[in-house]
Parts: C-alpha cells; structure tokens; sequence
C-alpha cells in the first residue's frame, strides 16, 4: 500500500512537471504576441535565482536524508549487538530460569526480523510492534523474578543491565524510523521544483512549439530526485534496501540455536 502510494505521488509529480512547463510556455507566447518581451525577459533572472535555490535546497535535503540513513544503519548494528550482549548474559541468570528466558529471546529476535521486514506493510506495522513490546515485558519480568529467587541477585543483576540496553535501543530505532525530513521543507521543495517548470516552460517560449526532449528531461529528472529523496528517507520502499544490515539480527537469532 505504502508503496502504491509512493509511486502514485511521483506520477502525479511528473504529469505536474509536464503540465505546468506547457503551461508556462503558452503563457509565455501570449506575453510575446501582446509585446509583452520586457516580462518575458526577466523571467531568464528570476528562473536562474530560482533553480539555484532549488539545487541548493535538493542538496540539503538530500545530505540530511543520507546522515539520517546512516545513523539508522548504526541503530540496527546496536540493536543486534544488544540482544546478542543481553543474551549471552543469560549464563548468569539461575540455571532453571534460563531455558524460559532463552526461548523468550528466540520468539523476541523473530518478532524484531518480522517487524522490520514488513516495514513497508503499514497495516502490519502496529501488530508487530505490540508482539515485540509484549515479548520485551515477559522477558523482563521474567528476569526479575529469577534474580529475585536467588540469594545471591549480584551474577544475576549483570545481565540485567543488558536486558534494559536490548529493551532502549527499540525506542531509539523506533524514534529513527519516524524522523525524516521536515513536512515544511518538502513541500516548499515541490512548490519551488513547479515554479521553476513554469519558469522553463515561458523560457521555452522563444520557439513556437515546446521542445519535448527538455519537457520531459526536466519533468523526469525532477521525478527522479523526489524518488532518491523519499526512498531515502523511507528505504525499504525502493532501490535503499537494508538487507545487509538487516541480516545482522538474523545471525543472531542463528546463534542462539
């Protein structure tokens, strides 16, 4: 669904781009047919001052799409690192607590590789969450109850520090998964890219016909950046793919047999 809308909105980008360039450029004529040359001439300024802004604002977004990518990259790592530390820890904990404990940590490193590979599903994602949160209570309460049945709680109390940092690293992933790029400055991205196919298309009004080629690159080429920005920001959805990282917490649920 996600990604049917994804692509719907980079159709509905394109078809704008195309529509607004022929607009401009209709428009464009009919200055020229009222002598209106002055209007039509100052447009070649304003259109260089803005598709300077758009570059530089597209490079900006772009940058900051890239560093959130990459520190969602380091959480999965983290993630992975967490629940293998936290599991490896289990040793500690009272020998007939263990095997509940150990199971419970199998079904939890599941529930975490069937959330993020249905990422894209939106209609799955609250499900998944609510298995994983319920998993991270049982795993707790089931620690603190077999630290608590020992006389000496010390061996026990070192793993559970890591149970907490494997339950802390969800929320940061979580909060990652929801920070992109501002509603603000996409949208001020789009309105600028359609004044500057406006702008293209009056320019192109120097011919009497709109050259397709130009129409259509520029339309496509606006079409493409808007796919890197989003896909970016929403890997998964497209060619952004985090298998490579993804698979880290595959191996882990390997390891724990």
């Amino acid at each position: 669904m996600a990604t049917a809308i994804f692509l719907g909105f980079l159709m509905a980008l394109f078809l704008t781009s195309v529509g607004l360039q022929l607009l401009g450029h209709h428009v464009g004529v009919r200055w020229r047919s009222h002598g209106l040359t002055s209007i039509s001439e100052s447009t070649t300024a304003i259109q260089a001052s803005l598709f300077a802004l758009l570059g530089l604002l597209i490079a900006f977004t772009i940058s900051g799409g890239e560093t959130r990518l990459d520190t969602r990259r380091k959480l999965i790592v983290a993630e992975a690192n967490a629940i293998g530390t936290a599991y490896l820890r289990l040793d500690l904990m009272p020998p007939a607590a263990q095997p509940n404990l150990r199971e419970l940590f199998r079904r939890y490193a599941e529930s975490r590789i069937a959330y993020f590979s249905q990422v894209s599903h939106l209609d799955e994602l609250g499900e998944m969450r609510a298995r994983s949160a319920e998993l991270q209570d049982q795993i707790w309460s089931a620690a603190v109850a077999a630290a608590h049945d020992v006389p000496d709680t010390r061996p026990a109390l070192l793993a559970l520090p890591a149970i907490n940092q494997m339950i802390d690293v969800t929320t940061e992933r979580d909060a990652a998964l929801q920070t992109h790029v501002p509603v603000a400055m996409f949208v001020l991205l789009v309105v600028l890219a359609f004044a500057c196919a406006f702008l293209a298309g009056a320019e192109m009004s120097k011919q009497p016909r709109p050259s397709a080629f130009h129409v259509l690159a520029f339309a496509g080429t606006l079409a493409l950046t808007c796919y890197v920005i989003i896909n970016v920001e929403f890997p998964r959805w497209g060619f952004v793919r985090m298998g490579v990282f993804d698979h880290l917490l595959v191996q882990v649920r390997h390891q724990m047999g």
